[in-house]
């Protein structure tokens, strides 16, 4: 299966998620970024992978890795590795989506909560976000990802697979607009599932950072998911490289 990220793509779910990092949708600071020019938001490529799975039922774990940007406009192509699954680049071959579902997933341990605004990044500081789903953009959020399916999925499995997306979206907007901020490059995500967004609930977004490495401009953080009564619908964490966020360090 060949999927092709337009940057059409990126905006939209962009819009879709409120992940306006301008690494996924502004070109010219994509252009003075390490990049060089826009890259998909590996919250997408994931959602994408595991729809490409064919799974029968939900994922209870995913843990995807970035180990290569995917650029708008370039073509890429699932396949099967064992136990894992990846987009790769159609032209070099160079991996730029490696997934595994239902591995075992460590939690990470938040940190205290400080205020980032401002500030360089320290150990503790924590971004906190809430925001409902609206039926729209879920209906799209199905759309969007059905794209990387060869058979149709509907009911609650539709249902399911595109509340992971969103979520995966809101933990890449906290990453990728507040903390680290604009500019941050997804590494990692590993995510154990727990339950579901539905369109009109209103839920919370929280990510800490537990671990700092300046000389690489890495930084490792919690993340978690919640309903607004404080029911957890997913917990993990991330890595994240901080080289393009401004003052990270």
């Amino acid at each position: 299966m060949i999927l092709t990220p337009t940057q059409d793509d990126l905006d939209l779910f962009a819009k879709l998620s409120g992940d306006a990092n301008p690494i996924h949708v502004d070109p010219d600071f994509a252009a003075r970024s390490g990049f060089g020019r826009t890259v998909a938001h590996g919250a997408m490529l994931t959602a994408w992978l595991v729809r490409a799975a064919g799974l029968s039922a939900a994922p209870q774990t995913t843990s995807a890795m970035f180990p290569a940007p995917a650029f708008a406009g370039e073509a890429l192509e699932v396949a099967r590795d064992g136990d894992t699954w990846q987009l790769a680049r159609r032209h070099d071959g160079i991996v730029v989506c490696r997934l595994q579902i239902n591995a075992a997933v460590a939690e990470e341990k938040a940190g205290a909560v400080t205020s980032a605004a401002g500030e360089p990044l320290a150990i503790g500081m924590t971004s906190t976000s809430e925001t409902s789903l609206e039926t729209d953009a879920f209906q799209t959020l199905q759309d969007l990802q059905a794209r990387a399916g060869e058979k149709p999925l509907t009911g609650v499995a539709a249902q399911t697979l595109a509340s992971q997306t969103y979520i995966l979206g809101l933990i890449s907007t906290s990453l990728g607009m507040d903390l680290p901020g604009q500019g941050t490059n997804y590494l990692k995500q590993e995510t154990h599932w727990l339950g579901s967004v539905v369109p009109g609930q209103r839920v919370q977004t929280r990510v800490a950072i537990t671990r700092l490495r300046p000389e690489k401009a890495l930084v490792d953080l919690s993340t978690q998911v919640q309903s607004e009564s404080g029911t957890v619908l997913a917990n993990g964490r991330a890595l994240v490289s901080a080289r393009d966020v401004s003052g990270a360090f």
